[in-house]
């Protein structure tokens, strides 16, 4: 079961989806919502009305997938601030190249299993794994972050490799990506910018190819024009499609920092040439894993930048996988 494939829709325009489905089927209720909203309140009304159809949807599909759901693109620009979000018209950000063949990530395509596990998003035979988990924000303030564990102290529950920030923070499961009374949930689906730089200083040094790295980028981003990628070869993994770029590590940022982003959102596989390292962040997820040797992820756990634990490649990664602080033991270990 292709379970991410309705979430394709977000790409493309509201008008589109109130014409037509995805891959040319019947549209969605919500879909004609979204195009008749169009011409009316706007384009961002529209896609949020798609967004929240397709996330209930989801949640009955798939409910040991946690239910999570990605708004990616021109929901997730305009809410960050940065008003409404020029499309993206380059096949590439500048100093980054598209890759036309996507052989240099066979290992990780024949590597990934088990949707819904850290399988499916790191390839194996790394000695060690971590899970960064990405920081809420006080009053909404990305100058204000507050740690998960932060966060645990506050509603007494347990702070744990395998904590969900729902089941932390007290929050319900609905709607999708709730905010905590006192802020901002963490970034969905993208590391944010402080903790990618921490990450890129750390992973530079344990590298010999730090000037060659292959960046994984989700097709379904709602910025994007997916008509200039029509013929470019994907990357498979599970439940997911991605485009395949190349460039020096600090292109990890590239995507994401500068007056046009050109996605808004960081790399969801990235991993150096000399393959000594591997980073994965879910487009559904508020976390990002690291694969390396331990040297290397004892790094990552001890930098004062990242809030950071060990995990291992059979973790779940769903809101279930968090079973000390389930919704009818909300105060277990504290």
């Amino acid at each position: 079961m292709a379970v991410a494939y309705p979430f394709r829709r977000i790409r493309a325009s509201a008008a589109r989806l109130g014409a037509e489905g995805e891959n040319g089927s019947a549209p969605s209720p919500e879909g004609k919502a979204a195009g008749r909203v169009c011409g009316e309140t706007g384009y961002h009304d529209g896609m949020e009305r798609e967004r929240q159809g397709w996330a209930r949807r989801i949640r009955r599909l798939l409910p040991r997938w946690g239910f999570r759901r990605r708004y990616t693109g021109m929901m997730a620009l305009s809410s960050s601030g940065r008003g409404v979000p020029t499309r993206q018209t380059k096949l590439a950000p500048d100093g980054v190249e598209l890759c036309e063949n996507v052989s240099d990530a066979k290992w990780v395509e024949e590597s990934l299993t088990d949707f819904g596990t850290l399988r499916s998003m790191l390839p194996g035979g790394f000695p060690a794994y971590a899970r960064i988990f990405h920081p809420a924000y006080l009053n909404g303030d990305e100058d204000q972050p507050v740690r998960w564990a932060t966060v645990a102290s506050w509603t007494g529950r347990a702070a744990h490799p395998l904590m969900q920030f729902e089941r932390i923070a007290g929050l319900p499961e609905e709607p999708v990506y709730p905010d905590p009374p006192w802020g901002k949930h963490p970034t969905v689906g993208s590391l944010p910018e402080a903790e990618c730089r921490t990450l890129i200083d750390i992973l530079r040094e344990f590298t010999s190819t730090p000037g060659d790295c292959r960046f994984c980028l989700w097709e379904g981003y709602g910025n994007i024009d997916a008509r200039l990628y029509r013929a470019a070869a994907r990357v498979k993994a599970p439940g997911r499609d991605y485009l395949l770029f190349r460039g020096p590590i600090d292109a990890a940022l590239t995507f994401t920092v500068g007056e046009f982003p050109f996605w808004g959102d960081s790399p969801n596989v990235w991993w150096p040439e000399d393959r000594a390292w591997c980073v994965a962040t879910d487009i559904d997820l508020f976390d990002t894993y690291v694969a390396g040797n331990r040297e290397c992820v004892d790094a990552v756990l001890s930098a004062p930048g990242l809030e950071a634990l060990p995990t291992s490649r059979d973790a779940q990664v769903s809101l279930d996988a968090d079973t000390i602080n389930a919704p009818d033991n909300p105060r277990a270990g504290g």
